[in-house]
C-alpha cells in the first residue's frame, strides 16, 4: 500500500447487496479512465455513448476536472485502490504548478487551447478572450478542497502553504457590502489588470457561489484559518438571503437575474432558454455549502433556510427514488436527472442528518440504493450493444476527440441525462447530438458524495458505536454487514470493545419486530429514537438485528410519466416500463428471500478526512 494510503486488506465473506467501497473502486476508473496522457491527463468532459463507435471529446468545460481532483484522495480513503497512481501524480503536480506568485492557480491555454471560453464575460468584469494563464473564480472552490485534502494527507509537502495562498488571493476579488460577500468578477488573467464592481453583484455568479464557499469552508477545516471561514460566510448569506437566487422561504428562486444585455452574453456561453427558470444543481449547491460551513463553524444562523431549501429541493424530485429533474418550471416534457443535484441531495441529507435532522438518514438510505447507485456506470457491454443499431460515424482525425475503449474507460462514472429507467434516456437516432451519455461534472459529484455516505455510515464516540445507514461497510472499529434487501438483517462484527452498539433500524420496521442477539444470545432491546440500543459487546462479538421485510408495488409519477415500481424495503426491484438502451434497476436477484454471497477483499484505512 502506497504511504499516502496505509490501510489493512483482508477477505471476508460479505452479503452481495451494496457496497460503497465496490463503488468506489468502480469511481476511481470512472475518474481516471476518461482522460488524456497527452495532455497531463487531462479530462474528456463528454463521452458520446450513443454513437458509433462511442467517442470522447475535450472542449471548455473540461475545467470540471477540479472536481476530479478533490473526489480521487477521497475514493482512495474508501477503497485502497491504486489503480492510475500515475494520473493522480500528475494532477498534483499541476496543481503546485498551477500557482502563481499571486497565489491563484491559473489554466495554461498555450497547452490546453479547448480550456479558452466560447465568448467573453464583459457583464462580469472580463472584457477579453484570454490568450495566456486564466482562472475561472469559482473553479477556486473545488481547487481549495482538492488541496486541503492532500494537506490532511500530506502535510509537510506544501499544500497547507498552497491553501493558504490561495486563500489570501481570493480576499480581493471579494467585495463586501456590511454582513454579504459576493464575487464581482468571474475570471482573471495572469498580468492583465482586473476590473470589478464593488457595489454589484452579479447575480448570475449567485449560483456558482457554492463552489468557493465550499472549498473555503475545506480550508478551514484543515488549517483552522479564520479567514476562509469568515469570507464562505459572507458569500452564502447574500446568495440565502439577498441575492434572489433563493425566495425567503428557501424555494428556489429563477437563475435569472439580469438586465437583457448581460443576460444576452449568459445565454450565449451557458445556453439557457426562456423556460429554463431555476436549474436544480446551481440551487443545491448553496444548500451543500451553507451546511458544510454551519457543520465547520458552529454558526447555525443560517440552518433554517437550508432545510427549508432542502425540503423544498425534496417537494421537486421522487422521494422514494431519489430522481431530481435538472430544470424546474418550464418546459413540458419530461426532465432527466443529472446525478449532481441527486449528489448534492445526498451530500445535504447526510449533513443535515449530523445536525440533528434524524429523518435524513431515510432519505440517504433511499436515494443511494435507488437512483444513485443505479446512475453509476457498472458495466461497458450494453454500449457496444446499442453502438451496433446506429450508422457508423467517421471520427474526424482530431486530437480533442477519441474513440479509444470509450466504454471500458468510462465505467465507475455517473450518467448524465438518465431516465428513471434507463442509464441513456434519449431516443437513440433522433436526439444523437445531446442526452449522449456522461458529462463528467456528473461523475465528479457522484464520486464525492460516495465518500460522505462511506464516512457516515457509522462513528464511534466514547465507546459508543453508532450504526447510521444499514450498508456494508468495514472500519477500524467494527464491520457491517448488510443482508438488505435478500432478508431484514444486519451483522455488525465487533473490533474493539463498545460499551454500546447502537444501530439505526428502516423506516419501515416498528420496534416490536426487531430481534437481537449477541455473540449469539438473545438480548432485550432499548430505544433511543430508531436507535436500537444493543447494549455492550466485546472484540470478536456479533450483534445482530432482525426484523421483517417484504415487497410493497405501487404506481409512481415521475416527470411526467407514470411507472409501476416493487419496493423491498426501501430497494426498487423491479421497473415497469423497462428502459430501451441500458435498463435500470436490473435486479429480480433480491426479490428472493434468502441471501446471496460473495468473497471480497475488505480495505480498512488508516486515515480518514473529515469532511
Amino acid at each position: 500500500m502506497s504511504e499516502n494510503y496505509p490501510g489493512q486488506r483482508y477477505e471476508a465473506l460479505v452479503p452481495d447487496t451494496l457496497d460503497l467501497q465496490e463503488r468506489a473502486e468502480l469511481g476511481i476508473n470512472g475518474l481516471t479512465g476518461p482522460t488524456d496522457p497527452e495532455a497531463n491527463y487531462d479530462i474528456y468532459w463528454r463521452a458520446s455513448l450513443n454513437r458509433n463507435p462511442p467517442v470522447m471529446g475535450h472542449d471548455s468545460n473540461d475545467h470540471v476536472i477540479v472536481k476530479f481532483w478533490e473526489a480521487l484522495p477521497l475514493l482512495r480513503i474508501v477503497c485502497g485502490s491504486e489503480q492510475n497512481r500515475q494520473v493522480e501524480q500528475s494532477w498534483k503536480g499541476e496543481m503546485l504548478r498551477m500557482q502563481a506568485e499571486d497565489g491563484l492557480m491559473y489554466w495554461e491555454t498555450d497547452k490546453k487551447p479547448w480550456f479558452i471560453p466560447p465568448n467573453p464575460f464583459p457583464h462580469a468584469g472580463l472584457d477579453f478572450v484570454p490568450e495566456g494563464r486564466f482562472m475561472p473564480v469559482f473553479m477556486m472552490g473545488r481547487l481549495l478542497g482538492a488541496c486541503s485534502a492532500y494537506h490532511i494527507l500530506e502535510p509537510d509537502n506544501g499544500w497547507g502553504d498552497a491553501v493558504r495562498k490561495a486563500t489570501d488571493a481570493l480576499d480581493p476579488l471579494i467585495a463586501r457590502n456590511g454582513r454579504d460577500a459576493y464575487v464581482s468578477i468571474s475570471m482573471v488573467e495572469l498580468g492583465r489588470p482586473r476590473r470589478k464592481n464593488d457595489h454589484v453583484p452579479m447575480h448570475y455568479e449567485a449560483g456558482c457561489a457554492g463552489w468557493l464557499a465550499q472549498g473555503l469552508v475545506h480550508a478551514y477545516r484543515s488549517l483552522g484559518y479564520e479567514p476562509a471561514a469568515e469570507m464562505a460566510r459572507g458569500l452564502m448569506e447574500h446568495v440565502a438571503f439577498r441575492s434572489g437566487f433563493f425566495e425567503a422561504d428557501g424555494t428556489f428562486g429563477p437563475d435569472k437575474l439580469m438586465e437583457p444585455e448581460e443576460q444576452r452574453h449568459i445565454d450565449r456561453v451557458f445556453v439557457y432558454t426562456p423556460e429554463r427558470a431555476a436549474h436544480f444543481h446551481a440551487h443545491t449547491t448553496q444548500v451543500m455549502a451553507i451546511l458544510d460551513y454551519i457543520e465547520a463553524s458552529g454558526d447555525t444562523r443560517m440552518l433554517e433556510f437550508a432545510k427549508n431549501a432542502y425540503d423544498y429541493g425534496k417537494s421537486r424530485g421522487e422521494p422514494l427514488t431519489g430522481y431530481f429533474p435538472e430544470y424546474l418550471d418550464g418546459r413540458p416534457y419530461a426532465e432527466t436527472a443529472e446525478t449532481c443535484q441527486i449528489a448534492d441531495m445526498i451530500v445535504c441529507a447526510v449533513m443535515l442528518a449530523r445536525l440533528g435532522v434524524d429523518s435524513c438518514w431515510d432519505d440517504v438510505d433511499r436515494w443511494v440504493r435507488n437512483q444513485f447507485a443505479e446512475n453509476q456506470m457498472m458495466r461497458s457491454d450494453w454500449v457496444y450493444r446499442m453502438a451496433e443499431q446506429l450508422p457508423f460515424v467517421p471520427t474526424e482525425e482530431c486530437p480533442t476527440l477519441t474513440t479509444d475503449h470509450v466504454a471500458e474507460r468510462n465505467v465507475g462514472a455517473f450518467a448524465g441525462w438518465p431516465s428513471p429507467n434507463d442509464f441513456l434516456s434519449w431516443n437513440l437516432r433522433e436526439m444523437q447530438h445531446i442526452g449522449c451519455g456522461i458529462m463528467h461534472c456528473c461523475t465528479g459529484n457522484g464520486t464525492r458524495a460516495i465518500y460522505y455516505v462511506w464516512h457516515d455510515i457509522l462513528g464511534c464516540q466514547d465507546g459508543k458505536l453508532k450504526v447510521n445507514l444499514l450498508l456494508n461497510r468495514a472500519s477500524q472499529w467494527a464491520d457491517v454487514d448488510s443482508h438488505i434487501p435478500y432478508v431484514g438483517q444486519v451483522d455488525v462484527r465487533l473490533k474493539q470493545p463498545m460499551r454500546e452498539v447502537a444501530i439505526r433500524t428502516p423506516e419501515w420496521v416498528k420496534p416490536a419486530d426487531v430481534r437481537c442477539q449477541v455473540g449469539g444470545t438473545e438480548r432485550l432491546l432499548r430505544w433511543e429514537g430508531r436507535y436500537a440500543l444493543c447494549g455492550e459487546a466485546a472484540p470478536g462479538q456479533v450483534v445482530t438485528l432482525t426484523f421483517p421485510i417484504e415487497e410493497k408495488s405501487g404506481h409512481i409519477w415521475i416527470e411526467k410519466t407514470r411507472y409501476n415500481m416493487v419496493f423491498k424495503g426501501n430497494e426498487v426491484v423491479h421497473v415497469d416500463p423497462a428502459g430501451t438502451n441500458c435498463p435500470l434497476f436490473q435486479r429480480e436477484h433480491y426479490r428472493v428471500n434468502g441471501t446471496r454471497w460473495r468473497k471480497i477483499e475488505r480495505y480498512v484505512s488508516d486515515t480518514t478526512i473529515d469532511w
